[in-house]
């Protein structure tokens, strides 16, 4: 059997040939291994702790779960069920519908995640940033402004409901230019036409690729990859002039200041050429409005797009037009006519969460080279990324009144320790800000908030203590602006909890981009994962027991964990949100009668073993105990 790295990289290589076709993918689906990395990849998070319409999660899933999904797919009777829909709430008030598929299909969703990626990956476009490896929103903003410069014009472009109305045809159509293999088109095509439950009630899926599930992102990638070719055929057709071209007046003053400074150098007499010098650090080197230059820039997130004209308003008028027209007649989707507009670079655009501007005025750099002090000046059509007041405002009104921002009390903290009160405020900050680290306001638009929040904690600790808030600031004070709970530890002495109150506390986020990874990185995933390890060695990590089925228990996050329960102690004493055991110990587990004799006879068992590998390493066979405990 192959090994998943294996299996991936060689798809990787093969997908650079334009010419190759992929016919034999549904085998793939047969490798345990290639499940195992998928289970590894998917069962950290909590999500997977929310039923599907079976009621079934990810606790209870074993070995066997794996290979029944494997003889169903070589029978060709596996059938992915409907996913279960709910709605959660939108930024601007609206509901977006989500869709929860079972479990068993989400490990199969990850696996065809898997094998996708590693086919379309090295060929995604370079403007596409949503839903792929080291691309984030930070890339996609980093990429705006430091291409985006010189911007006249810009297109906001957002699809209207674009997940619920990807047309599968359409998409199906266009998996199928690289792959030729029916059985697994055909096992896609069942996803998407799978259905959802909403109120008890079935619905079929005509459209759209459901939300929250693990095969949505790279199905949404695949099909959007159209645009974003297209787009870059647009942009090399667009595209005119190597540079604009200089202005009369720059042109004049260049040469007076030539004919000046060769004068002073006679003369001595500098004051010509100061003046000149000034003179043209005022005048603009080129014509902004030539009608030989123009360049279009784009970047995409997901189904929200952003243009960039460098070039005239009907020029922009027109690519919006045919913008919308490419989308309904070729990928049958429709632009959102509130939020699909054309803006002048003098206002504000918001993409992504920021608002993006154009930087206004002039900036004169001087700096030393060999020939002397070199003066030199930045252009005029800088981008700045900032912070937008309606989203700081937003976000502080949880914590106290906007208009005098003062912090509130928060009646919903009070049942938690004083630590868990710090770290629920220092983590909502440093999530907070931590998106809009990029921003160049952000030192001045992040006082009010850090104010607010920690006014707030304040007011709410001292609900807690039933005290004064100058006393609880007093017994939190350590130094200037430094709010610390102190907590002892055994035989580790005293751990210091700081609350959050300046910038400068929080971790500059790291952003990753470049070119597109030719072939993707894949030897992430030659070893195993201890998960995996753990699982395929059948062994309860309870009894003891070896040789046997077994299954892993999760749990959603550690803290929910009270630790009255021997089972609840281990898996807190070694920080793991998973337990192997065998069939009968789960279910103990659940029933609530999962005894503590039967850890103490691991042990018996363990040094039993040990010694049977020590007697056969003498010649003596002697078979290890494997009895049903």
């Amino acid at each position: 059997m192959q090994h998943p790295n294996a299996v991936l990289t060689i798809l990787s290589k093969m997908t650079l040939k334009p010419e190759v076709t992929f016919d034999k993918l549904y085998q793939k689906l047969y490798n345990v291994e290639l499940w195992l990395l998928a289970y590894q990849c998917i069962a950290p998070k909590p999500g997977n702790m929310t039923p599907g319409v079976d009621g079934k999660t990810i606790d209870g899933v074993g070995l066997r779960l794996i290979q029944d999904a494997i003889a169903d797919l070589k029978a060709s009777r596996y059938k992915p069920l409907s996913v279960r829909r709910v709605y959660i709430p939108k930024p601007n008030g609206q509901q977006r519908p989500l869709g929860i598929p079972s479990f068993r299909d989400k490990l199969l969703g990850t696996v065809l995640k898997l094998i996708l990626e590693a086919i379309y990956e090295p060929t995604f476009s370079e403007y596409s940033h949503g839903f792929r490896p080291e691309r984030s929103c930070h890339t996609a903003l980093e990429a705006v402004k430091r291409d985006m410069r010189g911007i006249r014009w810009w297109v906001e472009g957002d699809i209207k409901g674009y997940f619920d109305n990807v047309n599968h045809d359409t998409l199906l159509r266009i998996l199928s230019k690289k792959i030729t293999d029916k059985r697994f088109l055909h096992l896609i095509e069942q996803f998407l036409k799978a259905g959802y439950v909403e109120d008890w009630r079935y619905h079929q899926t005509y459209s759209g690729v459901p939300q929250g599930g693990t095969l949505s992102p790279v199905l949404s990638n695949i099909y959007l990859d159209e645009l974003d070719r297209t787009m870059a055929t647009k942009i090399i057709e667009f595209d005119q002039g190597k540079k604009r071209k200089m202005t009369y007046e720059y042109k004049r003053l260049r040469k007076a200041k030539w004919r000046a400074k060769k004068k002073a150098r006679a003369t001595g007499a500098w004051k010509k050429y100061k003046q000149l010098q000034q003179q043209m650090l005022q005048t603009d080197a080129t014509d902004p409005m030539d009608p030989g230059y123009r360049r279009l820039h784009y970047i995409r997130y997901a189904d929200d797009f952003l243009v960039g004209i460098n070039g005239n308003k009907a020029e922009a008028e027109a690519l919006k037009n045919w913008l919308g027209e490419y989308l309904r007649e070729e990928l049958q989707l429709e632009l959102s006519a509130e939020k699909t507009v054309v803006t002048n670079a003098k206002n504000r655009v918001r993409f992504l969460g920021y608002d993006i501007k154009r930087w206004s005025g002039k900036r004169i750099l001087r700096f030393q080279t060999q020939q002397g002090v070199k003066t030199q000046r930045t252009g005029a059509y800088q981008l700045t990324l900032l912070m937008p007041v309606d989203k700081t405002i937003k976000f502080a009104q949880e914590y106290g009144d906007t208009n005098s921002w003062q912090g509130k009390h928060r009646n919903k903290l009070l049942n938690l320790s004083e630590l868990e009160i710090l770290m629920t405020y220092n983590a909502e900050v440093r999530g907070f800000l931590g998106y809009y680290s990029l921003a160049d306001n952000l030192a001045d638009a992040a006082g009010g908030v850090l104010w607010i929040t920690m006014t707030s904690f304040f007011c709410t600790l001292a609900g807690k203590r039933q005290c004064s808030i100058k006393k609880v600031t007093k017994s939190l004070k350590k130094g200037p602006n430094r709010y610390v709970i102190c907590l002892e530890k055994e035989g580790k002495g005293t751990k210091e909890y700081e609350l959050i109150t300046s910038t400068s506390q929080l971790k500059k986020r790291k952003v990753t981009y470049g070119s597109v990874d030719l072939i993707p990185k894949t030897w992430v995933y030659q070893s195993r994962n201890e998960l995996s390890k753990r699982l395929l060695a059948s062994e309860c990590e309870w009894c003891g027991i070896r040789g046997t089925q077994v299954e892993v228990h999760h749990v959603r996050k550690l803290g929910n964990l009270e630790g009255k329960t021997p089972w609840e102690r281990q898996m807190i004493e070694r920080r793991r949100k998973t337990m192997v055991l065998c069939v009968e110990c789960h279910d103990e587990l659940h029933t609530g009668t999962l005894s503590e004799k039967k850890k103490k006879l691991r042990k018996i068992r363990r040094a039993g073993y040990a010694e049977t590998c020590k007697s056969g390493s003498e010649g003596v066979s002697v078979k290890p105990d494997i009895a049903i405990c």
